[in-house]
């Protein structure tokens, strides 16, 4: 098929400029208009075939009509003007297949069919291949995670809650984190699978009325026929199926964007713990040479933000009207290959930074401060005092370091309380933050495990 795009047109997901940074090759010709239209003929084809099996047309005709979608070579410049004429999306495209075909099996295409059957089951298709491409590409970053998880179990980092540092973890178990959401993620996209992939083969309004009473058997050979789902209830205006798989990647790419918002923000100057993979040609900044940005990282989050945008349209395309409606089916032809398209260049772009992430183990070390033995410190004066009145005499020592900027364990040897039950030695050992891991090691392993 001729190409009907320019090299120097295009936005940004399709720019040749720029469309590696956001998205990859393999999936954009998945939603490539040669592919849109190669499923249009499967669904023709499958629709001829199973109403020649159930004697609505000749046998003949239906085999013309495969012979036809299978050989010709769709002119899409014509098509493409044929759509701006008639304002029509599919017309076009039965008018070539049509012509395609020998004698009169041209007039048996499309046999009691309406143009929303044949886009739908044709999206439908499109849309379960994709689907697959994506939980491939989730399984791959699910091994990447898994492989780092396990490699830094015992990594020793500041776990962090409201920006502060809060108490130690291992960078295994941050991973771990991670791993467990996309697993969850990849759980979603499969469990979605049957619900979701339908065939809509109902005719005008829903009735397959057209087809008589062979309707519902014409609809569920060609289900049958294209590996898709069957549901004898015309999903035309009912476009949850379409709701829940948008909104299921789009919460897929969310949590993918918050683990590169993670990694941009340990990439930061003043932590530096993580840097992302940095290629030869690579260039951070075009006047400060120094720099190495986090820019996969970034790429990744911008992306999660891209795809939550969309959610709000991907709710709206539900809202149709009585039987069908094109105010709001319009809008899947948009909103659908850009969801894929972003989130699978994000899959693509994380995998990537985390296959060849690097870990500063001995910055992630010596970034701990001491006052994270807050806790530990809490725990082992409890049973002098009590929990809450340990509590409280920690966080006068701790205001008190603050505010007169000395080191805490100064602070702590200086206080009465303290000192009668703690000595120093006691108080430098809690602030091992080795000594103060709980499960995390434990956890990061055996999330690292699950994934093999």
């Amino acid at each position: 098929m001729e190409s009907i795009v320019k090299e120097e047109e295009g936005y940004t997901l399709s720019s040749p400029l720029f469309e590696d940074l956001w998205s990859r090759a393999p999936m954009r010709r998945k939603f490539s208009d040669r592919d849109m239209v190669g499923g249009w003929v499967r669904a023709e084809v499958a629709l001829a075939r199973a109403q020649a099996e159930l004697g609505l047309i000749p046998e003949d005709a239906a085999k013309a009509i495969a012979e036809a979608g299978r050989t010709h070579a769709f002119d899409m410049v014509a098509m493409r003007h044929g759509v701006t004429a008639t304002l029509h999306q599919l017309m076009p495209f039965i008018n070539q297949l049509r012509d395609a075909c020998p004698g009169d099996a041209g007039q048996y295409l499309h046999w009691g069919a309406t143009t929303q059957d044949i886009i739908d089951t044709g999206a439908m298709l499109r849309s379960k291949e994709a689907i697959a491409m994506i939980v491939e590409g989730l399984e791959s970053l699910e091994s990447a995670l898994a492989a780092l998880c396990e490699r830094e179990a015992e990594t020793v980092m500041a776990g962090r809650t409201h920006g502060q540092q809060a108490l130690p973890i291992t960078f295994g178990f941050k991973v771990a984190n991670w791993l467990s959401e996309v697993r969850r993620n990849i759980d979603r996209l499969k469990a979605m699978s049957e619900r979701v992939f339908v065939v809509s083969i109902v005719g005008a309004v829903g009735t397959s009325a057209y087809m008589g009473p062979k309707g519902l058997e014409v609809a569920r050979k060609v289900a049958a026929d294209l590996g898709l789902g069957w549901d004898p209830v015309s999903w035309q205006a009912a476009r949850d199926r379409l709701g829940e798989m948008l909104s299921t990647m789009i919460l897929t790419g969310s949590s993918l964007g918050r683990i590169g918002h993670e990694l941009a923000v340990l990439q930061k100057t003043e932590l530096s713990e993580v840097h992302e993979p940095h290629g030869p040609e690579q260039v951070g900044s075009s006047t400060m040479p120094q720099k190495r940005n986090p820019s996969i990282a970034e790429g990744v989050l911008s992306a999660g933000l891209m795809l939550r945008a969309q959610a709000g349209l991907a709710m709206e395309l539900m809202a149709t009207e009585h039987e069908r409606d094109d105010s709001r089916w319009q809008i899947d032809s948009r909103i659908v290959p850009e969801v894929f398209l972003l989130l699978d260049g994000q899959i693509g772009n994380l995998t990537y930074l985390v296959e060849g992430l690097e870990v500063d183990r001995e910055r992630m070390r010596a970034n701990i401060v001491d006052e994270i033995a807050g806790e530990p410190m809490m725990r082992a004066l409890a049973s002098f005092l009590g929990r809450h009145n340990a509590h409280d005499v920690l966080h006068e020592c701790f205001m008190t370091a603050h505010e007169k900027r000395i080191p805490i364990l100064d602070a702590l040897s200086a206080n009465e309380a303290v000192s009668a039950h703690l000595n120093r030695e006691q108080l430098r050992s809690l602030m091992d933050p080795a000594s103060y891991l709980g499960v995390a090691v434990e956890v990061a392993r055996n999330e690292a495990r699950r994934a093999r």
